[in-house]
């Protein structure tokens, strides 16, 4: 965590005793504020009394997100997005930047592998995939095949140890070569054919889906329309989640490959979140019928329902969660070695 995050500040009420308040300035878009929480009244605090306000830190970090929560809201051009679900969603964007950064090294591995067995058995489990949670940590780690699953099944989730690396090394944009490459690590070893290429006929359809797909000789324009609009918009101050989703729905009624699109339409949207400091999401097996029911809003062009539903997945896994965690850490005994929250008060 950077240094100095908080301070120690005086107010000088009127015939009163100076007030000492815990302070962190909070920024967005250029514009600084800041939250604060009472300390005490009269002698100012020891160096050994402001180590015991460690547990005001994250009574202020609270206040911080939702200052910011209100701040980004306010700055950003929402076309679909309810306005108070927004509002948790920034902070709920702040709340994992606070966390992120207070992690260790080894946390951060560690915590990035977790989600990583959960999102891969996720995915895979929409479209069919019967690996358990369990099943899919070992083959990942460890290696350990599932004696009872399918080649292809082992395949679909053992392909996303060159996925995740891809996707952390590439640092540009979205584009045709980055879709691509992606269905390309997603389908290896179970379509050589067709993985890394776009479909050729039209003679294809979305189970559960009556809307018309984008005809194959159109696959490409269509989705170099969606990239650069995606980036427009963004560009122009549209709010990235909300974009991202849209961009998520388009691409899967292009519907470009075959096979594939929904993993790799997954992997392009939470690859697109993290690169607007929002946490990944998950998407598990057992909401399937909801996620494609969401899908299919878009359809009717009812995209404030579809946006909502995919701002609920975000806040239902992430809230309290963050909240917790980033409670913990700020109250817990800093790691020898670490920096020490005492260190990031100025009195």
């Amino acid at each position: 965590m950077s240094r100095n995050p908080y301070r120690v500040e005086i107010n000088y009420p009127k015939n009163r005793k100076p007030q000492y308040f815990l302070v962190k300035d909070v920024w967005f878009g250029g514009k600084k504020s800041k939250v604060k929480k009472y300390l005490c009244s009269g002698d100012p605090p020891s160096q050994e009394t402001v180590e015991l306000y460690r547990m005001f830190a994250f009574d202020l970090e609270l206040k911080a997100a939702k200052k910011v929560g209100k701040l980004s809201v306010d700055q950003y051009k929402i076309r679909y997005l309810n306005r108070e679900l927004a509002n948790v969603l920034e902070e709920i964007r702040y709340l994992h930047k606070i966390f992120t950064k207070l992690l260790s090294k080894n946390e951060a591995e560690v915590y990035e592998s977790n989600f990583e067995y959960h999102y891969v058995q996720g995915t895979t489990s929409i479209e069919g995939n019967t690996c358990s949670l369990d099943e899919t940590k070992n083959l990942l780690e460890h290696g350990i095949i599932p004696k009872t699953k399918t080649l292809r099944e082992i395949n679909e989730i053992q392909n996303f140890k060159n996925v995740r690396k891809y996707r952390e090394n590439y640092k540009g944009k979205v584009s045709i070569d980055f879709i691509k490459s992606l269905h390309a690590l997603i389908m290896q070893n179970i379509d050589h054919e067709s993985a890394g290429y776009f479909r050729r006929t039209d003679d294809i359809g979305i189970i559960g889906c009556d809307a018309l797909l984008s005809p194959s000789s159109e696959i490409e324009n269509e989705l170099n329309h969606i990239i650069s609009f995606y980036y427009n918009q963004i560009k122009e101050g549209s709010h990235p989640f909300e974009e991202a989703i849209m961009f998520h729905y388009f691409f899967e009624m292009i519907h470009p490959f075959a096979d594939g699109n929904g993993r790799v339409g997954r992997e392009i949207l939470n690859f697109m979140l993290p690169k607007n400091k929002y946490p990944r999401v998950l998407f598990l097996g057992e909401e399937r019928e909801n996620y494609l029911d969401a899908l299919k809003h878009g359809n009717q062009e009812n995209y404030s329902l579809m946006v909502d539903y995919f701002v609920r997945i975000i806040i239902n896994q992430r809230m309290n969660v963050l909240k917790e965690n980033v409670e913990k850490l700020l109250k817990s005994r800093p790691k020898t070695g670490q920096s020490r929250l005492s260190d990031y008060f100025s009195v």
